[in-house]
């Protein structure tokens, strides 16, 4: 799998291919001659079925999917608008604007249907590419993300 590892305070760090299978204990991250290990949790992290449960690299066992969004669709959905603004101003024919407009939406089908889907970690924002995604992991909440930030700030008086 693909990782793109950050930091406690949510701090890219690095990207990294990491084995399922060997679940290595260190990960090398940085630029060549600054890098840095930064050492993987993987106790529990691996349900019985392959997929992973919870973070290797902060350890919060509350993960959620998402697409990730190629630069191509920001390209795409700009020149549908151009194309509508170009219809409104009138100057151009509408069966040519419409066919151009379908021909951007059949693209943006086509790269939607292509999106891979991955893994990000609500603490450490950490994300996860390219492996198997258990169905027990929902999309991202609002509430759950409030709870991991409030369970992660120090209570007041505390120093």
């Amino acid at each position: 799998m693909q990782v793109t590892a950050r930091a406690a305070d949510r701090s890219r760090l690095g990207d990294a291919e990491v084995s399922l299978d060997e679940r290595p204990a260190r990960l090398r991250l940085g630029e060549p001659g600054r890098e840095r290990e930064h050492f993987l949790d993987w106790e529990q992290a691996v349900d019985d079925g392959g997929h992973l449960r919870k973070c290797v690299l902060c350890g919060c066992d509350t993960l959620y999917r998402s697409r990730s969004t190629p630069r191509l669709t920001v390209i795409v959905a700009v020149l549908a608008l151009s194309v509508v603004a170009v219809g409104l101003a009138g100057y151009g024919t509408p069966s040519i604007l419409v066919a151009a407009l379908l021909i951007f939406a059949a693209i943006d089908v086509v790269l939607w249907m292509r999106l891979e889907w991955r893994l990000t970690c609500y603490r450490c924002r950490s994300t996860f590419r390219g492996m198997p995604i258990a169905r027990y992991h929902l999309g991202w909440d609002a509430r759950t993300q409030r709870r991991i930030d409030g369970a992660n700030q120090p209570s007041p008086g505390s120093s």
